[in-house]
């Protein structure tokens, strides 16, 4: 095969081609998104020594034994989802495949997996979920009380908990959650004013989030109002006339009853369902009834939407920064590259490194080193913009990736960061060396120093191994010189 149809296929996904000889000498090899130049000094090294500084002892005696094996017996084998810790403490998955070639050669190809496997295990976390949240809607439809209503009611009734069970398959949106529970208690039940108050925890106050035919701005106290007073006691309230009852708070131009019922997942009030009729619509006891049912399955899918959109966010996210995760980078890399490169807009790249972060953790202690990374991350997020993606890229690393963004305007952005960092009080940081915790930055972009997203980042990652190999505490801007 031609070398320029290899380069195409290798980088086509992230992956390696490695031919090695009878006496496991490497012969040829092509990498993802390097050039052969740079690939040159692998040829005529022994494969077995490389694999050994690439992976730990267990997985290169697992590749070297495949190898052998594949060598020996001349027929193809391989590795799949081989799990490899990398050097920034990042998990990786690889697939190995070795076919045999003549002369005792032998073709291995790796091929990065990590993403499909990390979507994989995402997927069928999710599918885990949503089979329980639905074992638990069909238990409590099972349940449901039907004695107190004729049959046109129990149709209406289970109309709209069908609607709402089937909102958890179709979104887990919460503005479009609501405001599917609102259509199918309107078009299903009839009442024409209805409204979702939740619970905001630090003001203590439910906030009118979806309606049909409230105020739209109307906030109230727990404890004030119907619905303040049905969320504190934690029980269905019922006004039959509004006029008589002084708690009552208009929430509708032609109210005349009231119903409100609080939403409660795992013993606590997160809002209240709220309906309000006029003179010609008399709420009847199974109107109530069906109401208080239609609150417990409302009040699950509400907190189901909101614990499937915490789910993806954690997912995206550094536990101890709240940045955006390695893993998220990857994904918003490739998606800013392509429309820079697309509307050949320029596309910014920092890469940011505490100086002696080890020796601040010898120091310290590693408490102190979390709280000095949460610190800096703070710092970054605060002098980026609010179009910049700020992300933990592992250990004491952080990179910022800057859209619409030229080189010098990043330098400028990159300045502002490390002046803000070295004058930052750190505990203890007189003892670091030159007095201060400080960072070193490097800076490429895109279309002066990079054609691909993988030649960003190593221009940045050149640019900053320049400036911490100098004085340290710099930023960088990317040369050849120094790649």
């Amino acid at each position: 095969m031609h070398t320029a149809m290899l380069n195409a296929v290798i980088n086509a996904t992230p992956s390696a081609l490695i031919v090695v000889d009878a006496a496991g000498i490497i012969s040829h090899i092509y990498i993802t998104g390097r050039p052969q130049t740079s690939l040159a000094l692998f040829i005529g090294k022994s494969f077995t020594r490389i694999i050994r500084l690439i992976f730990d002892t267990h997985n290169s005696q697992l590749i070297y034994n495949t190898f052998r094996s594949c060598q020996t017996s001349q027929q193809p084998t391989a590795i799949n989802q081989l799990k490899h810790n990398s050097r920034r403490h990042l998990t990786e998955y690889f697939d190995c495949d070795f076919t045999p070639a003549p002369e005792q050669n032998v073709i291995i190809f790796f091929k990065n997996v990590t993403e499909a496997v990390l979507l994989q295990e995402e997927f069928f976390t999710i599918t885990e979920q949503h089979d329980t949240l639905n074992q638990e809607l069909c238990t409590a439809m099972a349940n449901l009380d039907f004695h107190l209503m004729d049959l046109e009611h129990a149709h209406k009734k289970l109309s709209a908990l069908y609607r709402i069970t089937a909102i958890v398959q179709k979104t887990v949106n919460e503005q479009e959650v609501l405001t599917e529970i609102l259509d199918g208690i309107t078009r299903e039940l009839g009442f024409t004013n209805a409204a979702i108050l939740l619970l905001d925890p630090e003001s203590q106050e439910l906030v009118n989030k979806a309606h049909r035919g409230y105020n739209d701005k109307i906030r109230i106290p727990l404890g004030k109002g119907v619905t303040g007073y049905a969320a504190l006691h934690r029980e269905l309230v019922y006004v039959p006339d509004v006029s008589a009852d002084e708690r009552y708070i208009p929430g509708t131009t032609d109210a005349f009853s009231e119903v409100a019922i609080p939403l409660i997942v795992n013993d606590q009030v997160i809002g209240v369902l709220d309906v309000e009729t006029s003179e010609d619509r008399v709420l009847k006891a199974y109107d109530l009834d069906l109401l208080r049912s239609l609150a417990s399955q409302i009040a699950m899918t509400i907190d189901h939407a909101n614990h499937v959109t915490q789910a993806c966010i954690q997912a995206s996210t550094d536990g101890l920064t709240n940045l955006y995760n390695y893993r998220h980078f990857q994904t918003i890399l490739a998606q800013e590259f392509k429309r820079a490169h697309r509307y050949k807009r320029p596309l910014a790249l920092l890469m940011i490194d505490i100086d002696y972060f080890k020796h601040y953790n010898d120091i310290n202690g590693h408490r102190y080193g979390d709280d000095a990374l949460k610190a800096v991350a703070d710092l970054v997020r605060q002098y980026c913009r609010d179009t910049d993606f700020v992300f933990r890229y592992g250990g004491e690393e952080f990179v910022v990736l800057l859209p619409e963004t030229t080189i010098a305007e990043a330098h400028i952005i990159a300045e502002r960061i490390r002046k803000a960092i070295a004058e930052y009080p750190f505990q203890n940081s007189n003892n670091q060396p030159g007095g201060a915790l400080t960072v070193s930055i490097g800076i490429a972009g895109y279309p002066d120093d990079a054609n691909s997203e993988t030649e960003l980042i190593d221009a940045a990652d050149a640019a900053l191994y320049s400036a911490k190999r100098s004085t340290r505490n710099r930023s960088c801007l990317y040369s050849s010189d120094v790649s």
